[in-house]
């Protein structure tokens, strides 16, 4: 007997969750992110791209022509701020990269050039705040909310959130809170990204920081992501014997 499509599809999801969203804890970020020499993107490349956003959205007609085109402005600003700063950011980024390589792992030390990477990209600020004041004349407080999702798809605020949710179920209301906030501040920092690479490696920079908090709460990340891993493990061939 097969399983079903759903459930098929919920152990997919729950398989990539185990690895790619808890693969943060002792393994290299991706070798440098930032190209560099950064390109201005051509119109068709603008276009899909925007286009893609606008119809997960299912805006039409006008609304749809603000949105696409407060897109593409704000595509252009971020590629044309990479292509300024592409020295300094893949530098911050092959020297975190390095820090948390063993056998020289330095947490610490990695922790304070994430500071270093965090103020670079303080630096879009400006452009920042201009795209999401732009998208506010445009759309709903929720309709932003998804745009950013869209955005940020992978790995996805929501998707990791709920990986850790899986992995300990008994957060307190407090720990879930914090989890979600750094992980907003993942998503928002991503807007600002220039390639999935880089959304991916500023999500692991917070998710970095979410398992030492983790720790620093006597949960003990590594033996939590262990077990989890093992109870899906354990899920997965149960029911596979059922199915079989």
């Amino acid at each position: 007997m097969t399983q079903s499509p759903i459930r098929k599809s919920a152990l997919l999801i729950l398989a990539l969750a185990v690895a790619g969203v808890f693969a943060s804890r002792g393994v290299a970020a991706p070798a440098p992110i930032v190209e560099s020499n950064v390109a201005p993107l051509d119109q068709h490349t603008l276009d899909k791209h925007a286009n893609g956003v606008v119809k997960a959205l299912r805006l039409e007609g006008a609304k749809a022509d603000a949105v696409r085109g407060i897109l593409e402005t704000h595509f252009q600003a971020v590629q044309a701020w990479h292509a300024a700063h592409a020295a300094e950011l893949s530098a911050l980024w092959s020297e975190w990269s390095a820090a948390r390589t063993p056998p020289h792992q330095d947490e610490a030390k990695a922790a304070g050039i994430a500071t270093q990477i965090y103020a670079a990209y303080a630096g879009f600020a400006p452009q920042h705040d201009a795209f999401i004041a732009a998208l506010g004349r445009e759309l709903k407080p929720e309709q932003i909310e998804k745009l950013k999702n869209v955005l940020t798809k992978k790995p996805g605020m929501q998707r990791t959130y709920k990986a850790y949710l899986q992995m300990i179920p008994t957060f307190t209301a407090e720990q879930k809170a914090v989890i979600h906030h750094k992980l907003e501040q993942a998503r928002e920092t991503s807007l600002d990204s220039a390639s999935p690479k880089e959304t991916i490696a500023l999500f692991k920079l917070r998710k970095v920081e979410i398992e030492a908090y983790i720790d620093a709460q006597g949960l003990d990340y590594k033996k939590a992501y262990a077990a989890f891993c093992a109870r899906i493990k354990e899920e997965s061939e149960a029911r596979k014997e059922r199915h079989e």
